[in-house]
């Protein structure tokens, strides 16, 4: 290396800009490295000359700026003997940051001395060029958007993804993706037609609000969890009004949910029994009747009334006749079919509603089938109980209403109870 390839710190001249302005004269090598700096640089940044020279650039360059700064240093020394400008944040001697333009000769092609020759003036923040505040912009929305407690994402109108904050990912359970289908990889395949039908709403300039998603996330030891989820959308549109995309955010709200189901399972569920409640299940029976046109067949409602349970909490005591009525009740849902529901309507009755029952001897069949169930010994804690039930059936394939259907099936078991315990009584309308 000779004497004039060595780092070196230039001397006290100081170079002016047309403007008289204080500018930094400076030279740098293909990493970066100050190689020389004139005195500029004290008046500029506060920094003495040999306090900088042999130290890459990058240890005095904003945080934030650095990408763009590398960007722009790769865009320049790809392209010999060609002057490329960067604007962003020096730090000054005293720790402060100062907006600087650098404006770099690539001079590398030069075989006895390849350098980047480098002018730098200190500039106003009202002098940086658009494209640099359009970036810090970006980054300021990019910083925001990450503190956000929601997932954040925008798109074009190919659904390409151009914009996603951390949150998202971290809601999501996935990396970063170029596409929307690789985005929403996780969605349960029963939502994916809701989303499909939020973005074709969102990109005909539509907006989407509350979108429920489920997601199946990895979880605790690489089990997947499921998440629900509740997007919304807005079209981004351009001067003429056309849709150039869309951005939208996303809320976990599994907890939200979840409390919602424990309290509509209260609000639905008999405590003991894990049966309906008695309004429940008569909604129930209401519902299966307004569908009778999806389903023409008819509906047969078992009314079910356990003899003597006076007697057993009476000899053996309340927590006996639970035990009874929680044996009863899966005794039923083991009896019953698939589709059939059964609920606790007070005391020692129940009341099981069973849609698309074709004729009433099915409906007969059915209502023996849960008197079987319930004709036995049970044994609880305190001795052994005999249980029966009296069981009334009542089947229509007519417009009834909930009312007049239970009553008919209510009847039809007080007629069991006068004709023996051990009956079924059907009551059956065209």
């Amino acid at each position: 290396m000779t004497e004039a390839d060595e780092p070196r710190a230039v001397g006290p001249a100081e170079a002016m800009d047309e403007a008289g302005d204080v500018v930094v004269e400076m030279t740098r090598d293909a990493a970066g490295v100050m190689t020389t700096v004139d005195a500029g640089i004290v008046d500029v940044l506060g920094w003495h000359p040999e306090q900088v020279v042999g130290r890459p650039s990058t240890e005095f360059i904003h945080p934030e700026d650095q990408p763009s700064a590398i960007a722009a240093w790769f865009e320049m020394i790809a392209a010999p003997g060609e002057t490329r400008s960067w604007q962003g944040r020096y730090r000054t001697a005293d720790g402060a940051w100062r907006w600087v333009e650098c404006e770099n000769v690539n001079r590398l092609a030069d075989s006895e001395n390849p350098i980047v020759r480098t002018t730098m003036r200190p500039i106003a923040v009202n002098q940086v060029n658009p494209a640099e505040e359009l970036r810090s912009r970006k980054q300021l929305l990019s910083r925001l958007s990450d503190a956000m407690p929601v997932g954040m994402l925008e798109i074009d109108s190919a659904e390409m993804v151009t914009f996603t904050n951390d949150r998202l990912h971290a809601i999501l359970g996935n990396a970063p993706s170029a596409t929307l289908d690789a985005l929403f990889s996780t969605v349960s395949e029963l939502d994916r037609p809701n989303l499909r039908k939020a973005i074709n709403a969102v990109l005909a300039d539509r907006g989407v609000d509350d979108v429920e998603l489920r997601f199946d996330r990895p979880g605790a030891h690489s089990q997947l969890e499921e998440r629900v989820c509740v997007l919304s959308m807005r079209p981004l549109t351009n001067r003429e009004g056309l849709v150039t995309g869309a951005v939208g955010c996303i809320s976990d709200v599994t907890e939200q949910v979840e409390l919602r189901r424990q309290l509509e399972r209260r609000a639905n569920t008999d405590e003991l029994t894990s049966c309906f409640n008695r309004s429940a299940i008569l909604r129930v029976l209401a519902t299966t009747l307004a569908r009778r046109e999806d389903a023409p067949s008819g509906i047969a409602v078992i009314f079910i009334d356990l003899c003597g349970f006076k007697i057993v909490n009476d000899a053996f005591g309340h927590a006996a006749g639970d035990r009874v009525l929680e044996i009863v009740a899966k005794r039923l849902k083991s009896a019953i079919r698939d589709g059939d529901r059964v609920g606790r309507f007070g005391g020692d009755e129940f009341l099981v509603v069973c849609p698309g029952v074709d004729g009433a001897p099915l409906a007969l069949e059915l209502g023996q089938r849960v008197r079987d169930a319930l004709t036995g010994r049970v044994e609880v804690s305190t001795g052994i109980v005999e249980l029966r039930a009296s069981v009334g059936v009542a089947w229509s394939a007519t417009d009834l209403d909930a009312d007049a259907l239970v009553a008919q099936a209510d009847d039809a078991m007080y007629e069991a109870k006068r004709s023996g315990s051990t009956s079924v009584t059907l009551f059956a309308s065209g």
